[in-house]
């Protein structure tokens, strides 16, 4: 298969998808009322961001100069630097822990807690060692995703429960949701 082919077979198999399911989604019934958005519009601007982002990639691919092609460096050395990085099991083991455990905890915590933890600490597993943007990065990220999910969307996220659940339910009153 040749070398362009390759590199992107995968973004073109995904844009088809794309594709074939923003027509699925043309299917959803989107009557609603009073000048809101229906049940529609999320998944079909989702797939509209895929495919844009598919294209991109396609493109960003076939422009690009084959591996093969050799580069002068200013030492005269070739290619030196188009080795991939190694890959860092710890750091992806720390991942997918995260991960697994925001699934896990988000019904005990509320949504809120759980994003702003697990939105915290990846960052940090991946390197990033400086605990105060790690923190605000987290806070302003989870209360981001509060306001699009809750007064944008029109999604209801879990509150958790006991004090999360208290904490939860003044975070919404503090964005006027509740």
């Amino acid at each position: 298969m040749p070398e362009k082919l390759r590199l992107v077979l995968p973004h073109g198999l995904l844009l088809a998808a794309t594709g074939f399911l923003y027509w699925a989604a043309t299917r959803i019934a989107a009557n609603t009322g009073a000048g809101r958005i229906g049940p529609d519009a999320w998944p079909k601007a989702i797939l509209v961001f895929m495919g844009a982002l598919c294209a991109w990639e396609i493109v960003r691919r076939l422009a690009m100069r084959p591996r093969g092609a050799a580069q002068a460096s200013p030492a005269g050395g070739g290619e030196g630097g188009d080795a991939p990085p190694a890959l860092q099991w710890g750091k992806l083991a720390a991942g997918v822990g995260l991960v697994t455990g925001y699934v896990i905890v988000v019904p005990w915590t509320g949504f809120f807690v759980a994003t702003a933890v697990f939105l915290a600490a990846f960052p940090w597993f991946g390197g990033m060692r400086r605990p105060a943007l790690t923190t605000a990065l987290g806070v302003a990220g989870s209360l981001a995703l509060v306001v699009v999910f809750m007064r944008v969307a029109y999604i209801s996220l879990p509150l958790g429960a006991g004090p999360f659940q208290a904490l939860s339910l003044a975070l919404l009153k503090l964005i006027g949701v509740s």
